[in-house]
């Protein structure tokens, strides 16, 4: 089975377990969710995003398969709990974290296209964004028909790349090669370097960027890996760039002290089944 597919049936499976019903998607959003709920102010985060998370028969976060689900149910118990130090320092973040925010947007300076936006955002004396997938991994991320994820508008502003020359040449290596193929299959290198771009601008170079994925041993995640070894020899080091499966958060999670229970419960079942 493609593992895809297999994260598909796995959803279904809980949700049906759970009795939560479905047209295609769950009917709510609040069904979807951790405790049926959002906290607040990471309500307002998503209402006020261009990704369509919250709103319409057709809202993402309503899918079974939608990593904005998955982002908010590992994070935004820890806002809850106002423990959000602790999660942080799960991901790699350094020093006191002053807050966490969803879908935060860094528009880059001169560039009219739909700024990038991170999934979850630490702020700090070195602020760490995370990007997070689910199972975007184990879709094929070749195809360059959608006009936002072209880098040759960005090329054309000297200015933004100064900092970061490496990450140019790759987008100029990715920009050059013809038809609908870039050399990365399964990892979304534009998405990536755009969101370079953007916490470049934001916070002059001085960021980490964390890239969050859900792993299940499979040929395609064997040749996601080594696209992501690709991928960081290309910039070397050139901005603080981390990776971590979303098991390998999970198993953090688990070893912090004072968790809840029904938490915990929560994401094992639906994310993280012991095999």
């Amino acid at each position: 089975m493609l593992a895809a597919n297999y994260i598909a049936h796995c959803q279904l499976k809980w949700a049906y377990q759970q009795s939560i019903p479905l047209e295609g998607y769950t009917k709510r959003v609040e069904d979807n969710i951790l405790g049926s709920e959002l906290h607040p102010e990471t309500k307002r985060e998503y209402a006020r995003g261009k990704g369509r998370e919250l709103g319409g028969r057709r809202a993402h976060m309503k899918a079974l398969h939608s990593s904005s689900a998955l982002v908010v149910n590992v994070f935004d118990y820890w806002r809850r709990e106002n423990r959000i130090q602790e999660i942080a320092v799960c991901c790699g973040a350094e020093g006191i974290v002053s807050g966490m925010e969803f879908e935060k947007t860094h528009p880059i300076k001169g560039v009219n296209r739909t700024p990038p936006h991170l999934d979850v955002e630490f702020g700090g004396s070195i602020p760490l964004a995370a990007e997070s997938k689910f199972t975007e991994t184990y879709h094929r991320k070749t195809r360059r028909d959608n006009k936002d994820t072209h880098l040759d508008e960005y090329l054309e502003h000297l200015d933004i790349w100064e900092r970061i020359p490496k990450t140019k040449t790759l987008a100029e290596c990715i920009s050059k090669q013809s038809g609908t193929k870039t050399d990365f299959e399964y990892l979304d290198v534009p998405q990536l370097i755009k969101h370079i771009l953007g916490l470049t601008s934001s916070y002059d170079g001085r960021f980490s960027l964390l890239y969050l994925w859900y792993k299940i041993d499979s040929n395609e995640a064997t040749h996601h890996e080594a696209e992501l070894a690709r991928f960081v020899a290309c910039i070397e080091d050139e901005i603080g760039f981390q990776i971590m499966t979303c098991q390998d958060l999970f198993d953090k999670i688990r070893h912090l002290p004072n968790v809840n229970f029904a938490y915990l419960q929560y994401l094992e079942r639906r994310y993280f089944p012991i095999i």
